[in-house]
C-alpha cells in the first residue's frame, strides 16, 4: 500500500498556527548564525520539485477522504473514518491530522517551510506554487520564511513571478539593522542587503514580515540595534515588523561569548526600552508593529505606526514608568504566563499580586532576579 505521509519541518511562525505546513527545503542555507541552534548538525537540502508535488497530492487525499466522510451538513462522521485511521502507520496520522485540522480551522492558509524556501529557484518554485493553488484552490494565503540575503539576488521581476504563481508573503529574520550587530552574530548579512532584498520583495507586491531582535547586540550595542533597525524599517517600509525578543540559548556560540565576556546581556527592561525606541525612530506610517510572541514583555504593542504610534508607546511606557518592585512584580506575572500587559496586570485580584509581589522581593540582587527571568524564558524558545 502507498505510504500518504508527506514531510513536515520543525517551526512556523506563531501567525501561522493555523496553516498548512508544506516543507521546500530541509534545514538553513546558512546555519551560521551564533544565536540560533534550531538546524545546528542538519545538512540543508531542497526537496525535489516531483517529491513536493507528490506530498501535495498526499495532503489532497486526505482532504478528500476527510470530505468524502462527511455528511450534507460538511460535519465528518468520525465511524466512517475509523477503517481508514486503522490502516495508517503513525507517520499517516501525524499527517491525516494536520490537515484534519487544518480544515476544521478553516483551510485557507499554508506555509513553506524550512528556514529558507525560496532557496529553491524562482522558476521551480512558481510551479510548485501553481501546483499547489491548481491542488487546493480555496488556499487564501501561502507564506514562506526568506532569508533576506537570497532575496536580494532576486530581480524583481522574478519575485513578481513568485507573487503571480501564489505566493503572497514572506518572513524573513532581520534581528537587527545594524552592520555591527550583524557581524558579531555571524548573520552572513548587511544592512545593504536587507534594504535590497526589502525593496524588491514590496516591489513585486509581497507582503513583507521583517523580525527584530530586541537585545541581541547586547549592552555594547543597545541603542544601535533600535536605532539601525529603525532605519532599515524606514527605507524599506514593510508591512510588518515582529518582535521576537532575545533569549540566550545555552547551546549556543553566544552563550560561549557571553562566558568570555564578548557579549553582555540587556535586561528584560533594557530590550523594552529597545522596542520602545525602535517604534519611536520609526516614521512611516503603514508600518505594523506585532508583538505575537511569548518573549516579549509586553504583548499588547500590536498596532500601525500611523495610526496607533501613541497607544504602541504608552504600552511600553506603562511598564517601563513603574516603581521598581511593581515592575518586577509584573515581570513575573508576565513571564509566568499570568498576563499578557498592563492592564491585565491591574486586574489580577490584590491578593494573588501581593503574593507574587512577596515573590519578587525575594530575590537578593538583580542578578539573581534577572537569571531567574532568563530561566523561564528559555523554555519558550
Amino acid at each position: 500500500m502507498e505510504d500518504r505521509s508527506f514531510d513536515i519541518g520543525p517551526i512556523r511562525p506563531p501567525s501561522e498556527a493555523d496553516s498548512l505546513l508544506l516543507q521546500i527545503t530541509s534545514g538553513c542555507t546558512w546555519n551560521k548564525c551564533r544565536f540560533c541552534t534550531v538546524y545546528r548538525g542538519q545538512q540543508f537540502h531542497i526537496i525535489k520539485p516531483d517529491q513536493i508535488k507528490h506530498n501535495i497530492d498526499n495532503m489532497a487525499y486526505f482532504r478528500d477522504l476527510i470530505y468524502s466522510c462527511a455528511g450534507d451538513d460538511g460535519v465528518v462522521d468520525r465511524e466512517k473514518l475509523i477503517p481508514h485511521l486503522e490502516k495508517m502507520n503513525g507517520s499517516e496520522l501525524q499527517c491525516f491530522y494536520m490537515v484534519y485540522n487544518w480544515l476544521g480551522n478553516g483551510g485557507r492558509n499554508v506555509f513553506l517551510q524550512d528556514g529558507n524556501s525560496i532557496a529553491l529557484m524562482p522558476e521551480k518554485l512558481a510551479d510548485v506554487l501553481s501546483y499547489l493553488r491548481e491542488k487546493f484552490p480555496s488556499v487564501r494565503r501561502i507564506t514562506t520564511y526568506g532569508r533576506a540575503e537570497t532575496l536580494s539576488r532576486y530581480s524583481v521581476e522574478q519575485l513578481e513571478m513568485l507573487k503571480k504563481s501564489g505566493l503572497d508573503r514572506i518572513h524573513t529574520g532581520f534581528e537587527s539593522g545594524s552592520d555591527n550587530i550583524l557581524k558579531m552574530i555571524n548573520k552572513g548579512l548587511t544592512q545593504e542587503q536587507q534594504i535590497m532584498a526589502g525593496k524588491k520583495t514590496m516591489e513585486a507586491g509581497i507582503e513583507l514580515s521583517v523580525y527584530f531582535m530586541p537585545g541581541i547586540g547586547g549592552e555594547r550595542y543597545s541603542r544601535e540595534n533600535s536605532e539601525q533597525t529603525a532605519y532599515v524599517v524606514n527605507q524599506i517600509k514593510p508591512d510588518f515588523v515582529r518582535i521576537r525578543t532575545f533569549v540566550l540559548p545555552l547551546e549556543s556560540e553566544m552563550h560561549d561569548m557571553m562566558l568570555s565576556g564578548e557579549f553582555t546581556e540587556c535586561t528584560d527592561i533594557e530590550k523594552l526600552h529597545e522596542i520602545r525606541d525602535m517604534i519611536s525612530d520609526i516614521t512611516a506610517p503603514d508600518v505594523n508593529i506585532v508583538s505575537d510572541h511569548i518573549t516579549n514583555l509586553v504583548g499588547s504593542i500590536n498596532g500601525s505606526i500611523g495610526r496607533d504610534k501613541d497607544f504602541l508607546l504608552e504600552q511600553a511606557d506603562q511598564v517601563l514608568g513603574l516603581p521598581a518592585i511593581e515592575q518586577r512584580t509584573y515581570q513575573l506575572a508576565r513571564r509566568h504566563g499570568i498576563v499578557e500587559n498592563y492592564a491585565q496586570f491591574l486586574q489580577i485580584p490584590a491578593d494573588r499580586r501581593r503574593q507574587i509581589s512577596d515573590r519578587a522581593e525575594e530575590y537578593d540582587s538583580d542578578e539573581l532576579f534577572e537569571n531567574h527571568l532568563n530561566e523561564i524564558l528559555r523554555m519558550y524558545i
